[in-house]
């Protein structure tokens, strides 16, 4: 994937003046909501100059004079926090992490939710690094407890005790040893497990997903040890307050532009980013995989690593498509809660209907959960333990509920299996007895 590189600017000073007089106010707003590339922006109409290379003199001199730098070894990267950037941090600490705080999900749906999540991550961040496996597979492959059978699943089986690693050290600083055993996990029993135990003795050269060309050239393999050596330092230094989704997301960038490993670098820095989050208290990343959105946007992932290098190292290119991809992924967290809402609404509705018609409270509640979904299913067993009663009280609920032609008893499994037919009964039994 090639992308034009910006052309070279100086800074000018009757641009600043002007910027600072607020002349350019609304095409800089317009700049940091999208943070244009050159090729965004050489072919825009709407702003201030004909010429391209003025318009692109004017957007720089203002990022310029916003920047704050970071070195490491020596590298300087540069980043800002743009009225736009801080918006979404806002939004995003006070209206999705607050508003899943005050509003959680049950302790059933979250569990659900979290192990699909888990899943969902251990698999897409697998594909990324082009493993071919669905989602169905992985699941079959955990749940029937059977080893993993080719590379693939060998990927996803690392992925998940990764996941498991970082949350054992969460609250600890990071340093070569937790990074390389953290590495060591995410590719054992692969390809890549000849290159783990240590960082990178030699060059390597990043190609391009598409269409194979190197894409990336990582510092020369003797600057690792700095390099790294540097990014624990910037991770565990808390003398500086950088908002932790900034900072995770610089530690991501920088795993990737190091390239300390020969191979699984990616599954590496997506890992740490969480671990970054998870030291920060932000708890609720545990529900969302990251991995899935960038799976669905690879290629704005592939091209915010070349524009960060590609425009004198800035990171605002990266911390924007990051900031995109944690919300998209809050959203579908979010969206999970109120359907589960929803669904839970119309749960006691149902439940509150059939107590009306005469059945006891267990039998309406029992209902209610099946309505929800039509392939959930009960065990004499789970029914009694949940409501803490005896076997036979809870046969007994069980058959009456049978007798009136509500369940179905499943005797092709063992234990039997109680779950309801179809909807439409439920619905039918309480129009009925209105009537």
């Amino acid at each position: 994937m090639k992308i034009e590189k910006p052309p070279k600017f100086d800074l000018n000073i009757d641009f600043l003046q002007r910027i600072w007089t607020g002349e350019f106010d609304d095409q800089i707003n317009k700049s940091d909501e999208r943070y244009y590339y050159w090729d965004d922006l050489k072919y825009k109409k709407d702003l201030p100059f004909n010429n391209p290379e003025e318009n692109w003199t004017l957007i720089k001199t203002y990022r310029t004079s916003k920047y704050e730098s970071l070195v490491f070894g020596k590298y300087r990267f540069n980043y800002f926090i743009s009225p736009f950037i801080s918006k979404n941090l806002h939004d995003f600490d006070l209206k999705l992490m607050g508003g899943l705080q005050q509003s959680p999900l049950l302790p059933s749906d979250r569990i659900d939710y979290f192990r699909s999540s888990l899943l969902e991550e251990a698999v897409a961040s697998s594909q990324v690094e082009g493993a071919a496996i669905t989602t169905e597979v992985a699941k079959e492959m955990l749940k029937s407890g059977r080893s993993p059978r080719n590379e693939s699943e060998q990927m996803i089986f690392n992925n998940l005790r990764a996941i498991q690693y970082i949350s054992e050290f969460q609250d600890s600083n990071i340093d070569f040893k937790s990074i390389i055993e953290l590495h060591r996990i995410m590719t054992a029993n692969t390809e890549a497990e000849q290159y783990s135990g240590d960082f990178r003795k030699g060059d390597v050269y990043v190609t391009d997903h598409v269409d194979g060309e190197v894409a990336h050239i990582p510092p020369n393999w003797e600057e690792v040890e700095l390099l790294m050596g540097a990014l624990c330092d910037f991770a565990n230094n808390e003398n500086k307050f950088i908002h932790p989704i900034i900072k995770a997301s610089i530690i991501h960038f920088m795993i990737g532009f190091i390239h300390p490993f020969k191979d699984g670098n990616g599954r590496t820095a997506r890992a740490l980013f969480y671990w970054y989050l998870l030291k920060k208290g932000y708890t609720l990343i545990k529900n969302i995989s990251i991995s899935k959105v960038i799976l669905e946007s690879r290629t704005q992932y592939d091209k915010a690593f070349l524009k960060t290098e590609n425009d004198d190292n800035d990171l605002n290119y990266f911390i924007s498509y990051s900031i995109k991809n944690i919300r998209v992924a809050f959203e579908k967290l979010k969206s999970y809660r109120d359907k589960k809402l929803e669904e839970r609404k119309k749960a006691n509705y149902i439940s509150y209907q059939l107590i009306e018609k005469g059945l006891n409270k267990r039998q309406a509640d029992l209902l209610g959960y099946l309505y929800l979904k039509e392939k959930n299913n009960v065990t004499l067993k789970s029914y009694s333990e949940k409501h803490k009663i005896v076997r036979q009280t809870a046969s007994k609920d069980l058959n009456e509920l049978i007798k009136f032609g509500l369940l179905k008893e499943d005797r092709s499994t063992k234990p039997y299996h109680y779950r309801i037919e179809n909807k439409g009964i439920i619905d039918n039994y309480i129009i009925k007895n209105i009537a």
